[in-house]
């Protein structure tokens, strides 16, 4: 029986051995990094971007494939069989299937998984989103992704600036209430650039090491303020 990715290759009618390998290989700069102008660098990581942004799916459904020696893959497709109606789930039921494929997640990391296919909305989940099967798959090989990448970051690091960035997309939406921009210290601590939505867009490793990085920064600043002076 074909695997999800096997299938996915067949229907864009590409052969999956091919694109595996493909996938696997990184994209070469036509030279040297340290000799390029910023143009040229910028038209290389925007093709390295493109490149991960349109293939998210493919990768994780190759890390689904290879999870377990194949087992986590059968094991979810028999649970959406059980669970699904008219070849659809619902948001809400994820949570319950991933815990039953023996997934042990906080709600943040379950907001982070959805969040992908547009099943949240701020801090909350919609419940009534549907999923296809090919999407719930794709959705285990992304659990399996983050699982694995606490290999490299601490969870905590994650769950905190992946919350952060949240709650910062939401106050820049938002418009504050009136009178606002005269409460003293409304801003304080949101100096520096912020993480853009499209840095969502590179490959799982590199968000985390962002994420990771971003926390260590928060942490060291504030270690720092609380300091006492000698």
């Amino acid at each position: 029986m074909p695997s999800t990715f096997e299938e996915l290759c067949e229907q864009r009618q590409v052969n999956s051995d091919e694109w595996r390998k493909s996938l696997s290989t990184p994209i070469l700069p036509e030279k040297c990094l340290l000799d390029m102008t910023d143009r040229e660098l910028e038209a290389h990581y925007s093709r390295v971007e493109d490149r991960a942004d349109s293939t998210k799916e493919d990768r994780a459904l190759i890390i689904l494939e290879r999870a377990q020696e194949g087992r986590l893959e059968r094991q979810a497709g028999k649970l959406f069989l059980q669970s699904a109606k008219d070849d659809k789930i619902c948001a809400d039921q994820v949570p319950e299937m991933l815990e039953a494929l023996r997934f042990e997640l906080s709600n943040t990391e379950v907001h982070f998984l959805l969040r992908k296919f547009n099943a949240t909305e701020d801090f909350d989940m919609v419940p009534e989103t549907e999923l296809s099967r090919r999407q719930w798959m794709w959705l285990v090989g992304e659990c399996q992704m983050l699982k694995d990448s606490y290999r490299h970051i601490n969870p905590e690091a994650f769950e905190i600036a992946y919350e952060a960035m949240i709650s910062r997309q939401k106050a820049d939406r938002d418009p504050p209430p009136a009178g606002a921009a005269d409460w003293p210290n409304l801003h304080k601590g949101r100096a520096g650039p912020a993480l853009r939505p499209q840095s969502w867009g590179l490959p799982p490793e590199v968000e985390l090491e962002m994420l990771r990085q971003v926390a260590a920064t928060a942490t060291n600043a504030a270690m720092a303020a609380g300091a006492s002076p000698h």
